[in-house]
């Protein structure tokens, strides 16, 4: 049973989809139905949780093809100090793009893309803007504590990130020896990551972080997402259509 939800303001959209809809309502039609998936129990923003299994390969092809298209302590959290991290997979785990609905004020406004011709929110022509690539990576930020989190990159970071992995001299991005460091960088009113590649040997002297041990490591490898995962899980149909319903109020 899907969650209630309270919504703000309304917007205007194009006038097709509205005139699509209301004519399938007078006919008695049924809004179509999602083909590639049963439906779920709607979900707002919810994560999930880091669990035992081995990570497979990720396709490197979702990040171009979705980005063309397109809290808390579970997420690596980005600063502007240079974070060092240990990504435990050679590519990621959960790619997607999302759409930012302004008019939900109770739950995520952030909704996961169906990434297919039957995505109504696309329908209606508002673009999906937010492109995701996750990672697992281990945080050094306290040397003495390294933690597990998941990193959202968005599109300029994951194709560097594609470029190493693909890279016989540099990659995998998960070589014991390989270690990385972020930053971010807020310019007037854009906000710019810089990402840089690190080795094992180096990381005491530039950094004063010691490199995880061999145990912490396969602890932490223990640990990664299966391949396929979704860090945010797709509303179901009948969700989708409850915002669909919003948007179209007066359009």
């Amino acid at each position: 049973m899907s969650e209630p939800r309270t919504y703000g303001r309304r917007r205007s959209l194009p006038a097709r989809p509205a005139e699509e809809s209301n004519s399938r309502k007078g006919r008695g039609e049924a809004a179509p139905a999602r083909r590639d998936a049963a439906p779920r129990e709607a979900i707002s923003g919810r994560v999930v949780a880091t669990g035992a299994g081995q990570t497979a390969m990720a396709g490197w092809d979702d990040v171009d093809k979705i980005a063309s298209a397109a809290s808390g302590d579970f997420y690596l959290k980005v600063g502007e100090s240079r974070t060092v991290i240990k990504i435990l997979s050679d590519g990621p785990f959960d790619v997607y793009a999302s759409h930012w609905i302004d008019e939900i004020e109770d739950g995520s406004k952030s909704v996961r893309c169906w990434a297919n011709s039957d995505c109504p929110l696309c329908a209606l022509g508002d673009k999906a803007k937010r492109f995701s690539a996750c990672f697992d990576v281990v945080s050094l930020e306290d040397p003495d504590s390294p933690s597990m989190k998941v990193w959202e990159a968005g599109i300029k970071i994951a194709r560097q990130l594609k470029d190493i992995a693909t890279d016989s001299k540099r990659g995998p991005l998960d070589r014991p020896d390989l270690y990385f460091t972020i930053r971010k960088e807020t310019k007037k009113k854009s906000v710019e990551y810089t990402l840089e590649r690190v080795k094992e040997r180096d990381l005491e002297e530039e950094y004063n972080v010691p490199p995880l041990t061999d145990e912490e490591l396969a602890a932490f490898v223990s640990q990664r997402h299966e391949y396929g995962t979704q860090v945010k899980e797709p509303l179901d149909q009948e969700a989708m259509e409850d915002v669909v319903s919003l948007l179209m109020e007066d359009a």
